[in-house]
């Protein structure tokens, strides 16, 4: 009796036991159906790229061709850079029983914007018919050579067709692009909201506190050695000053100017006849006519509608004036994507200023009339940063064109002006430092991007910085659209424990670069990388400060147009005590941000939703 009751009551124990086994490997294959969705529906991907895939899709579903679709979709989404798992889906919605009806509608649409009348189109459509009808995968190739010959016999229903073909797909496609971005953005919103219980997006834990993290003193040596990209080319500077706004920014550089007794060289990207612009044309004009050599640097599409007056009385005084890729005939819309958005000031060769500021109403203080733009600029001294910042300016000053050319019009003289400008600066020979602080002084690299070489430097330095931080990272940018290199490896270092907080402006003055700027805020945040809105007007300054130990300054966004389009410089400063004091600004500008949330972002309306990722579409540009 014994025997019987345990082996009974083993039997009933293993037939307890097969339920939850069957559970648990069900749990198993929902959990890898749940990671293959994720795969195909590019999780991890933005909203942006997935409805891009989905509208290649619905463009390429429009074909009433089955053996062209897939490729088509593929190809699409490659060149709409979209998601291509997703631009598969809508093919799955396309068959047989819907080409049919689908190519009569655009036969019939195309024919209604078609110039010319087709004839035999009824016969060759039936054809088409006959032939989609009869399409097996398995036998494709016998499918294939059934249906060339049908569309080579369309004749001149050929052309309302593709008409017809190409005009419904283009509208699934706009229609299928905000569909996505709401389908995926409610989704997501409905998981980060809590509502649902089986959410599989679960917050990221947030960083540590900066207080808490371990702070390790390094010497100059090993900050540069470890959080510089190029140690081999380091400048050193007597002393670097960091200038908060235009309110110091400015007052230091018009002194500067004042005291000049050699040279003095600007380059600006913004330069108008304002009331910071007449200080500083006067202080270039007192400095010409003290026998000062003056040459000014700038850019024409940056000071779009500067005054040719303004400009002459330069030009009179002795100033050496250009202007970075003026319209000039016959190509005037040539290279105008690539400006000089530069800002630079050389004063005797010794000091060297650059940063965010340009010479504008827009940086000067409301108390004198400005609108308070809060920017940062530094003020480095020194034979190496000025030889350095002196061979970035001719790099530029190369290629302008002089003023008096660009009054002209005339390519000839254009191009001579560029070849006497090259001979006269190749018999001056490179800015060569004197001696005097090799191995003394703060350790300074002045790096800067070109239109074809080097275009990457600026973010490579900022990479390799990136992947040394052990504490923190703060950014402040006026127009924060990082390329994915820069985003994974803030993503990175957040996984690591380090704190990475982001500064941007709220109220930007370029409105679809802030669209775009935001529309990257969900994946960011996910990560655990901390953003905060400066609300008081715009942010311009474009800085970082890495650890105390490394410090940038400079003219640099993180957009596209800086990277691709732009001539930038930055001064990397791997100095403790400049570092300290960048921190502190910047953690005296977060206190006076609004911290943005995921479960904030994610609550924003369909409007925005759209707009951000439209935006995102253009963000080449921007």
């Amino acid at each position: 009796m014994e025997r019987s009751a345990q082996e009974t009551g083993g039997r009933i124990g293993k037939r307890m036991s097969r339920p939850s086994g069957i559970l648990s490997q069900a749990r198993r294959l929902r959990g890898r159906a749940m990671r293959r969705f994720r795969d195909v529906m590019g999780y991890h991907d933005s909203a942006a790229r997935i409805a891009r895939g989905a509208a290649a899709g619905a463009f390429a579903a429009a074909f009433p061709l089955p053996g062209l679709q897939i490729p088509l979709s593929l190809l699409a989404a490659w060149l709409a850079r979209g998601n291509k798992a997703v631009s598969l889906i809508p093919q799955f919605i396309s068959n047989a029983v819907t080409m049919i009806p689908l190519a009569y509608l655009q036969y019939e649409v195309g024919a209604l914007l078609w110039p010319l009348k087709a004839a035999g189109a009824k016969e060759a459509m039936t054809a088409l018919r006959a032939v989609v009808a009869e399409w097996q995968w398995l036998e494709l190739r016998e499918s294939i050579k059934g249906l060339l010959p049908v569309l080579c016999g369309l004749g001149d229903a050929a052309g309302p067709l593709l008409l017809g073909v190409i005009l419904t797909g283009a509208v699934a496609a706009v229609v299928a692009y905000p569909v996505t971005v709401i389908a995926v953005w409610t989704w997501r919103a409905r998981l980060h909201g809590g509502r649902s219980r089986r959410a599989r997006v679960r917050p990221r834990k947030a960083g540590p506190e900066l207080g808490q993290a371990p702070a390790v003193p390094l010497s100059r040596a090993e900050i540069v050695s470890r959080y510089i990209r190029w140690p081999a080319h380091i400048q050193r500077a007597s002393s670097a000053r960091l200038l908060v706004d235009g309110g110091q920014g400015f007052g230091e550089m018009l002194a500067a100017i004042d005291s000049a007794t050699q040279s003095v060289d600007l380059e600006t990207y913004i330069l108008y006849a304002d009331h910071i612009g007449t200080r500083f044309q006067q202080a270039l004009l007192r400095a010409a006519r003290r026998g000062i050599r003056v040459r000014l640097l700038y850019d024409y599409i940056g000071s779009l509608g500067l005054s040719n007056r303004f400009v002459q009385e330069l030009a009179d005084a002795g100033v050496d004036v250009s202007v970075y890729r003026p319209p000039l005939f016959p190509h005037p819309f040539r290279g105008m994507q690539r400006r000089d958005h530069r800002k630079i000031l050389l004063v005797d060769r010794h000091i060297f200023f650059t940063g965010g500021l340009n010479i504008s109403d827009d940086n000067a203080p409301v108390e004198e009339g400005g609108k308070g733009w809060r920017d940062t600029h530094v003020r480095l001294e020194g034979p190496e940063v000025a030889a350095a910042g002196l061979h970035l300016f001719n790099r530029g000053w190369r290629k302008a064109t002089p003023h008096s050319i660009v009054q002209r019009g005339n390519l000839k003289r254009r191009l001579r002006s560029r070849l006497d400008k090259i001979v006269a600066l190749r018999r001056e020979g490179p800015p060569v430092p004197q001696a005097g602080l090799v191995g003394e002084g703060l350790p300074v690299q002045v790096i800067g991007n070109d239109e074809q070489r080097f275009r990457h430097r600026i973010q490579q330095a900022y990479l390799h910085a990136i992947r040394a931080a052990r504490r923190y990272i703060l950014i402040e940018n006026a127009y924060f659209i990082p390329s994915r290199a820069i985003r994974a490896e803030l993503a990175r270092a957040a996984r690591r424990g380090v704190y990475v907080a982001v500064a941007v402006a709220r109220y930007s003055d370029i409105t679809l670069a802030a669209y775009a700027s935001r529309g990257l805020y969900s994946g960011l945040l996910e990560r655990g990388i901390h953003i905060f809105e400066w609300p008081h007007g715009m942010l311009h300054a474009k800085t970082a400060v890495i650890d105390d130990c490394w410090a940038i300054v400079g003219s640099y966004n993180f957009d596209h147009r800086s990277l691709f389009h732009q001539l930038e410089d930055v001064a990397v400063v791997a100095d403790p005590d400049f570092a300290i004091t960048l921190r502190k600004q910047t953690f005296m500008d977060l206190a006076c941000c609004h911290q943005v949330t995921l479960w904030e972002h994610e609550s924003r309306s369909w409007l925005q939703l759209i707009l951000e990722s439209s935006a995102g579409l253009v963000r080449h540009w921007l």
